[in-house]
């Protein structure tokens, strides 16, 4: 029997359309709530979640502050609030430190920190204005505590999205909003499609992980909506690894 703990709730996830996403946004709805939808990849969203009573589909990088403060504002009109918000939109270059892009390295940054920060601090304005006790996941990874080589922007972003959700939790908590992160390992997504389709990176990466497999999305949405619900009620500013162990060996 499906779980309920969504019921009348506002929910919005960033980066909807695909892989961690995507399971966010199925089990939200599974769940009761009405969902809204970040992304740039508009014929995904459509395809998916086109004619779906319970998704707002609306185009936005979270990389432009200014389209992120409009699409907040296209929620708030929807639905009068934002009760949860899954800051999940995130990138990965794989680039290795010296041939690294300055490019690349903006981009990486742009998305996976400033998109967070942005769409944190502009929902988080609404929770307060509205008197919203809300709930806010953002979406870190392993790579935050545990070095992973040919990655380099990566690595810090997600470092910084776990240090920006202890000041988020901090200073919003006397405001009744919790405020906490997951911290993914390589799960079966097309972020991680480069290591899980290359045989020979596969089978080393594999080597090293306690458990001998990839985790599955369903795995990691588990985990975000615990921190999303009121199961999570007295947890704020937390980092929750789900990433079957990688960081032990």
């Amino acid at each position: 029997m499906e779980r309920e703990r969504f019921v009348d709730k506002i929910a919005l996830v960033t980066g909807g359309a695909n892989g961690l996403g995507r399971g966010m946004v199925e089990q939200l709805v599974k769940e009761g709530a009405q969902v809204a939808i970040f992304d740039i990849e508009d014929d995904t969203m459509e395809e998916v979640f086109g004619g779906n009573d319970h998704v707002f589909c609306v185009h936005c990088d979270v990389r432009d502050y200014d389209q992120v403060q409009e699409s907040v504002q296209k929620v708030i009109d929807r639905y009068g609030r934002i009760d949860v918000l899954m800051n999940n939109a995130g990138i990965c270059h794989r680039e290795p430190f010296l041939e690294c892009s300055k490019e690349g390295w903006l981009d990486v940054m742009a998305t996976n920190l400033n998109g967070e920060f942005y769409v944190g601090q502009a929902v988080a304005r609404t929770m307060v204005e509205l008197g919203v006790k809300g709930y806010i996941v953002n979406t870190s990874s392993n790579s935050s505590r545990k070095t992973i080589g040919g990655i380099t922007p990566y690595c810090p972003s997600k470092a910084a999205v776990k240090m920006l959700t202890q000041v988020m939790a901090l200073e919003l908590a006397k405001y009744g909003i919790h405020v906490n992160a997951i911290a993914p390992g390589t799960s079966k997504t097309r972020i991680a499609a480069g290591t899980i389709n290359d045989p020979e990176r596969s089978a080393a990466f594999l080597a090293k992980m306690p458990f001998g497999r990839y985790g599955e999305v369903r795995e990691t949405v588990d985990v975000a909506l615990f921190l999303a619900s009121e199961d999570a009620s007295f947890i704020t500013g937390e980092t929750i690894y789900n990433e079957g162990g990688f960081s032990l060996t």
